[in-house]
């Protein structure tokens, strides 16, 4: 990138010992962009950026709201902090995630200024996006706090709650102290200090259950030959703290360093806005909570989204012991949000019609080569590029006139053959006239997703991130 790389870097050392405005570090930004653009313009060849370098004095690690909550496959906040600061001249300031995730873009909105208008499948999701968001009362989730506590030790029974597998997950006195600490919770009268309290027990069900912390996805906890000693060791350390955890105890643990971070958030931007739902499904955006009335075409000056990658996360199995203790999900209803979600895993077999899916004719040929070692993946990738399309379309009609568009996606191979989801989505977005500005290059770290989801799938280690214009 030549001089941009040295006006990247001159830019990160002003922004982290200037003293002046916070306007000044827009304007540069705004520029960086500008000049990224014009490379781009120039050249017609993605540029290589590491987004951490560039925004080098973000940390990367437990900052204001972002940690308040386990969540796989977390997009970098550098890189929404990034198009938020360069858009931060925008008369409207609103900005559209419909595939809000653990709320990144969400809380990087709020506290930059905008209002975040956001849609996802999976409704944990939506709920630790508003919790992450809101500007709490301190002293009020103190008193709730003690309250909670105060109930807990009187209580001695409480609803049992259905919960996939629960012996293999929890011990049983276990799962009946955190049926009697749920019950306190669902006591709290207001909703907004509910749901806070509501994601910090979800938490807590991670915890203290035998799942392995270092996998997304529940999967027991275990000792094993192949490990070393060493390993073997830590397991059966981590496996005697869960069995003499005390809930309550854990749980205020819990609940004091998510207040630190609300405290912190509110010190730091007391103004910010909280999350707007504005859907469920990417496909079909509404302005109203019952979905009838669509958002008006034209309405977003801004997006900014990481949508699922196929073959990359199964984000409904990750999050299904916190979907069935909070009961937006009963084990029986895990397999049909996740038919519900785009990038399923599960797909119910049916006839391969790839001459009717209306997919350019590439992916058609692609997806005769996938079906030729594996139907069902052929299927579940046909699927996954068909609903990408209708979010493409429904993305296109809300985006306002000269309104930008920054898609964040990764490439995989499915059985073997390269899906290029990047060129995909440039197609998808092209037949509504929008404009391909800028495409970026940025090395995963650490998403989440350089493990592969099934034998037929691939590890995905960079992502692109491209940026349209209306």
């Amino acid at each position: 990138m030549g001089d941009l790389n040295s006006n990247l870097m001159a830019l990160s050392s002003y922004a982290l010992d200037s003293t002046k405005k916070e306007d000044l570090l827009d304007q540069y930004l705004q520029e960086t962009l500008s000049q990224m653009m014009d490379e781009y313009h120039k050249n017609q060849t993605p540029i290589d950026i590491d987004f951490r370098k560039l925004i080098h004095w973000l940390r990367a690690g437990d900052q204001l709201t972002h940690q308040i909550h386990p969540y796989p496959a977390k997009l970098l906040p550098h890189i929404a902090y990034f198009f938020l600061k360069a858009h931060k001249n925008l008369t409207q300031k609103l900005v559209l995630d419909p595939f809000c995730g653990s709320g990144t873009v969400a809380l990087e909105a709020s506290i930059h200024g905008f209002l975040p208008l956001v849609a996802d499948a999976n409704p944990l999701a939506l709920l630790l996006t508003k919790v992450k968001t809101t500007p709490y009362c301190i002293e009020k989730l103190i008193r709730i706090k003690e309250k909670i506590s105060y109930k807990y030790i009187r209580y001695k029974v409480a609803p049992t709650i259905d919960i996939v597998n629960p012996d293999l997950w929890y011990l049983p006195e276990h799962k009946k102290r955190l049926e009697i600490l749920l019950r306190t919770i669902e006591e709290v009268v207001d909703q907004e200090e509910k749901a806070f309290f509501k994601i910090c027990f979800s938490s807590l069900t991670k915890k203290v259950s035998f799942a392995d912390p270092a996998i997304s996805v529940p999967v027991r906890l275990k000792t094993k030959e192949k490990f070393s000693p060493t390993i073997n060791a830590r397991i059966n350390k981590r496996l005697d703290w869960i069995k003499s955890a005390n809930i309550i105890q854990e749980f205020n643990i819990i609940v004091d360093a998510n207040i630190e971070r609300v405290i912190e958030t509110n010190n730091k931007y007391p103004n910010r806005f909280t999350a707007k739902q504005v859907g469920i499904d990417a496909r079909s955006l509404f302005t109203n909570p019952n979905g009838s009335i669509p958002m008006p075409d034209n309405s977003v000056p801004l997006v900014i989204t990481s949508p699922p990658y196929g073959s990359a996360q199964k984000y409904v199995r990750a999050s299904s012991l916190s979907l069935n203790w909070l009961e937006l999900a009963s084990p029986k209803e895990l397999r049909s949000l996740e038919e519900k979600s785009i990038g399923r895993e599960h797909l119910k077999k049916t006839p391969l019609c790839l001459e009717e899916s209306n997919l350019p004719q590439d992916y058609v040929q692609l997806l005769k080569k996938i079906a030729l070692k594996n139907e069902v993946r052929a299927q579940i990738t046909q699927k996954y590029l068909i609903e990408m399309s209708q979010v493409v379309d429904e993305i296109s009609r809300v985006t306002a006139p000269n309104g930008r568009v920054i898609f964040v996606l990764g490439n995989n191979q499915v059985c073997g053959e390269t899906l290029r989801n990047d060129r995909f989505i440039i197609e998808c977005f092209q037949k509504h006239h929008l404009k391909l500005k800028l495409i970026l290059i940025d090395d995963i770290k650490s998403r989440g997703l350089m493990t592969k989801r099934n034998r037929t799938a691939s590890v995905i280690s960079r992502e692109t991130v491209l940026v349209f214009e209306k």
